[in-house]
């Protein structure tokens, strides 16, 4: 990949704090009065320390959840969107699997709700999709921006929620984007089968009303005819991002055709933060790498991407 479209901090570690340099990412234009006049750098070009924590019980959720959030929240300008995450194997108790992406992704400037428990040990569970662990993740949000000694009381826009899954977990995410909180859907390696399989079929792309992402790792990726068939049929604004040398795990472990590479996985958390930019922020910049002729990951070298009904 082209490294005039990644950002050297993308290959940090993930850990508890990300040591690096704040700054501040304003929220979109016309987000509410406390976002600045001035237009807002890209997410991808500002890099925040991160927290992670287990997120404070406050109802009886269908999950135990894990929060990625920018360490110091009043250094950012303007409130924060959210972006719930779904693990793959539609994984409901451990949080592991996505901890790279997620921490990366919050440390651009989001509040990342994630399904799991923060000390729960890594399990290689396989569950069955429950869109309500996405659901309540958003209520969880909500009660948080709300609730009387949270770190992130006021912090959040609870108007620029987004839901995001891997394989299984980006079924759920596909299913819980039919709730009007949620304003954009990215699916990882993922999609509805034509036959209904795990529970949910492809008339619940109807009921979609926000832009959806649909990324995928090429023919080698299991999820790759579901994610092909279930672009064809949204009706609503969609993008398609394809790079064959990632199949269905090298998004998430850094794997370019079965081999350790780490870059693989910067150019997957640059889609990620560069998506969410686009839909939740509305930034122009992060639009451009997805639509135009000389969008930035269409001249990346290893992806092909395709839009419609922008």
């Amino acid at each position: 990949m082209g490294r005039t479209w990644l950002k050297p901090a993308l290959v940090a570690a993930a850990t508890v704090l990300v040591a690096v340099t704040a700054t501040t990412v304003p929220g979109s234009p016309g987000a509410g009065a406390d976002v600045a006049a001035a237009p807002a750098p890209p997410a991808a070009a500002v890099f925040h320390p991160v927290v992670r924590e287990p997120a404070a019980r406050t109802g009886d959720y269908a999950a135990e959840y894990t929060v990625y959030r920018p360490a110091d929240p009043d250094r950012v300008r303007g409130r924060l969107p959210v972006v719930v995450f779904g693990n793959g194997a539609c994984r409901h108790t451990s949080n592991d699997e996505l901890l790279t992406l997620e921490t990366l992704l919050a440390a651009h400037g989001f509040v990342v709700v994630a399904v799991g428990g923060f000390d729960e040990p890594a399990l290689t569970e396989n569950g069955s999709p429950e869109p309500k662990v996405i659901l309540d993740a958003i209520t969880w949000a909500e009660r948080e921006n709300d609730r009387r000694g949270s770190a992130l009381r006021t912090k959040l826009d609870t108007h620029r929620i987004g839901v995001a899954g891997h394989s299984c977990g980006g079924i759920e995410a596909l299913v819980a984007g039919a709730d009007p909180r949620v304003k954009s859907v990215l699916s990882l390696d993922s999609g509805f089968f034509a036959d209904g399989t795990l529970g949910y079929g492809r008339e619940n792309l109807r009921k979609l009303h926000t832009p959806v992402l649909f990324a995928d790792g090429g023919p080698a990726d299991v999820a790759y005819p579901n994610s092909g068939a279930n672009y064809d049929l949204v009706t609503v604004p969609a993008v398609r991002v394809t790079n064959p040398a990632a199949g269905h795990t090298g998004f998430v472990y850094g794997q370019r055709d079965g081999n350790p590479d780490p870059s693989v996985r910067e150019e997957a958390v640059r889609v990620l933060v560069d998506w969410f930019d686009f839909t939740l922020n509305g930034n122009r910049t992060a639009r451009g790498s997805f639509l135009g002729a000389g969008c930035g990951l269409c001249t990346t070298p290893g992806w092909t991407v395709t839009a419609k009904n922008f």
